[in-house]
């Protein structure tokens, strides 16, 4: 009886000593992020190499790799990373994605996080196609939700 009973606590600190650690790698995961947003998207828009289809996502600024990760929350999976440019002489009072649509594409251009500034510019979505005036009277802004740490 004295061995069934040594084996059932062998094993509940085994299960508590994995439990803790899960903890703490999740606190660590989310410890490297200076803020986390949310925004919903009602068409398709690409993002780097991705494509986000209409839905909920999260991203947060991840500090230690200068990153931004972008979240399907429908799917709680990570669907996108890009790197952060941070300009902080570029400061706006809301925070918004800037999408860039030429016809039926859109492209995020630029993040911009109130009270931090731009995180993520990418000057020319679309490459050498399309021009100054066009361009700045076809963006379309998609407010965030920013909580901040």
């Amino acid at each position: 009886m004295k061995a069934n009973h040594r084996q059932y606590f062998a094993s509940w600190k085994l299960f508590l000593g994995i439990l803790l650690v899960a903890g703490v790698l999740a606190a660590a995961a989310h410890a490297g992020a200076l803020f986390t947003g949310t925004f919903t998207l009602t068409n398709n828009v690409h993002w780097g190499q991705a494509v986000l289809p209409p839905g909920d996502y999260s991203f947060t600024l991840d500090q230690a790799t200068d990153t931004i990760v972008i979240r399907d929350l429908a799917a709680d999976k990570i669907v996108a990373r890009e790197f952060a440019r941070i300009d902080s002489t570029n400061v706006s009072d809301d925070s918004k994605l800037l999408v860039r649509v030429q016809g039926k594409h859109r492209v995020v251009y630029s993040v911009q996080v109130a009270g931090w500034g731009e995180i993520y510019n990418r000057a020319n979505p679309f490459g050498t196609r399309g021009g100054g005036v066009e361009e700045a009277r076809n963006t379309e802004a998609v407010r965030i939700e920013v909580a901040q740490k």
